[in-house]
């Protein structure tokens, strides 16, 4: 699984010939830093023909949650999401949302308009909570989608009413998509036609579901359906010829360890590029030694994001991590045989 990291001393110009062949040098050494951006965070990458360009967009911090939005631009030039992004319905609000923010409407709208798609063909919808299905409740009325995946799963006991309010709007998106014959059900083991050049394998949940809450490992104020939901998202593998992409959800770090791992073979999650899980906050030793990425995306606002535990943790097996909150947009670039890194912000402290 060859890769190619643009080191970030790649400036737009140079002012000496000096940096020139350093960069070549470290080019052909295959360092692994970042190329800076200039672009503005909505702005789709210009695919070359063949390539899979898979965006981590920068969610807006409304304090609650903390938002997972994934653009996948395919080889085949169709546009799919893994999530859509945080969205908190507010009917006091002026524009009917908390903060003034929905991430279908102000993220994968302009993303898509840039690129010229008007069309969205996939979505996969990793769980039932609004940082990460927000912004398909405006996308639902506004882009046409082909269709929508996900787990099929129904927290099956009595919730707290924020939870059953949420978890009940995305049984009614559900619905809708179901309607109009454009919903998949996915579990562990299954593979989602996206495109030919692509393969597209389930890692979880299992079809009977992870069902063990643990509570002697929780918080005391977390309740089951808010980890039960994390813990069965939908995770996906996908290869491109050599280079594996894994989009895990946002499974929480008790879950990964007793329920996760165990229902997989040993190499299951061995990837390239990484979606950290639980948005970097829920790093395991077990999960990064399971999936030996290179590289590690987190998203995650800032207010986290100098405290991750992912730095440590995945920094442990040799991957490079990168987090919204700090870089900005977030980008991997394959032909399937390679790979580049951009982030929006690649000069940035952690």
């Amino acid at each position: 699984m060859a890769s190619i990291h643009r080191p970030a001393a790649f400036g737009r110009r140079f002012a000496a010939m000096g940096l020139i062949m350093l960069a070549a040098v470290l080019l052909t050494a295959f360092t692994c830093n970042a190329a800076p951006a200039t672009a503005p965070a909505t702005a789709p990458a210009p695919v070359r023909p063949g390539t899979l360009v898979v965006t981590c967009l920068n969610i807006p911090d409304v304090q609650r949650g903390a938002g997972l939005l994934v653009v996948m631009q395919l080889p085949s030039g169709k546009v799919c999401l893994y999530d859509t992004g945080a969205a908190y319905p507010d009917r006091a609000a002026p524009d009917g949302w908390v903060g003034g923010a929905n991430s279908g409407r102000d993220l994968v709208a302009p993303f898509l308009k840039k690129a010229g798609i008007k069309e969205i063909d996939t979505i996969f919808i990793s769980h039932a909570h609004f940082d990460h299905f927000g912004g398909l409740l405006w996308l639902v009325d506004n882009i046409p989608i082909r269709r929508i995946v996900d787990s099929g799963y129904k927290f099956p006991a009595a919730s707290p009413p924020a939870y059953t309010s949420e978890l009940g709007q995305y049984e009614k998106l559900r619905e809708t998509f179901q309607k109009r014959n454009a919903w998949q059900e996915a579990h562990t083991g299954d593979k989602i036609a996206l495109d030919d050049a692509l393969t597209v394998e389930v890692t979880a949940p299992p079809k009977e579901f992870f069902t063990q809450a643990y509570p002697e490992v929780r918080a005391k104020n977390d309740p089951p359906a808010h980890y039960l939901v994390n813990a069965n998202s939908l995770g996906i593998r996908i290869k491109h010829g050599d280079v594996t992409f894994l989009l895990p959800g946002d499974i929480q770090a008790e879950d990964q360890v007793r329920s996760l791992l165990p229902s997989l073979p040993a190499d299951a999650l061995k990837c390239d590029i990484l979606i950290a899980p639980g948005h970097g906050l829920h790093a395991t030793k077990e999960f990064a030694e399971a999936a030996r990425p290179k590289v590690t995306f987190c998203s995650v606002f800032p207010r986290y994001a100098r405290g991750l535990p992912a730095w440590k943790v995945y920094g442990a097996v040799g991957s490079q991590v990168y987090a919204t909150g700090i870089h900005g947009w977030l980008r991997a670039t394959s032909d399937g045989k390679k790979y580049e890194i951009e982030v929006e912000s690649p000069q940035a402290k952690r």
